[in-house]
């Protein structure tokens, strides 16, 4: 009978041994994968974040800090018939001015009525072939901002965007 003790003894202690062998076993798996991830992140913040510059850190802040944007007034949908289109084709925009003072948006709302008609003057004497050259966009621009800047008295209005720009 003793000797049945001591091998229940010797089988219990084997099992206990074999648990404790398959917990570090599975604690390996998990640990050592753990370290590895958290030093490969640890590793690529301080060499991306700390040691090395980003090349278009520094051109970014000197852009952003010489950004100046004014004060805007829209022109909302403004509709045309180009010449000799005998109404079969139309333009439709948007037009959007931009002053460096907001006494020249104050001015500007007062006037609106006549900022239309004018522009629309303007684009109905341009014919179809005009209008969609892209090439002369920019000097549309440039004769809708002189042709509204010669009505103002507060101030100019220094740039003209073009909102939308649909021929139909």
């Amino acid at each position: 009978m003793a000797d049945e003790d001591i091998d229940k003894n010797q089988e219990l202690e084997k099992k206990s041994d074999d648990k404790k062998a398959g917990k570090g076993g599975l604690l390996k798996f998990i640990l050592i994968p753990t370290i590895l991830i958290a030093q490969a992140v640890g590793a690529y913040f301080l060499v991306f974040n700390v040691l090395l510059e980003h090349p278009n850190k520094g051109k970014n802040a000197q852009k952003t800090n010489h950004l100046e944007v004014g004060y805007f007034f829209e022109l909302g949908d403004i509709v045309i018939n180009p010449a000799n289109t005998s109404g079969k084709r139309y333009l439709v925009m948007e037009i959007g001015l931009e002053a460096k003072k907001e006494k020249v948006i104050t001015e500007a709302e007062s006037k609106e009525i006549w900022f239309r008609d004018a522009i629309n003057t303007l684009l109905t004497n341009k014919t179809e072939a005009e209008l969609l050259d892209i090439s002369k966009r920019s000097l549309l621009k440039k004769e809708i901002l002189k042709l509204i800047n010669n009505r103002m008295k507060e101030g100019k209005f220094s740039k003209v965007y073009f909102k939308k720009y649909l021929m139909q």
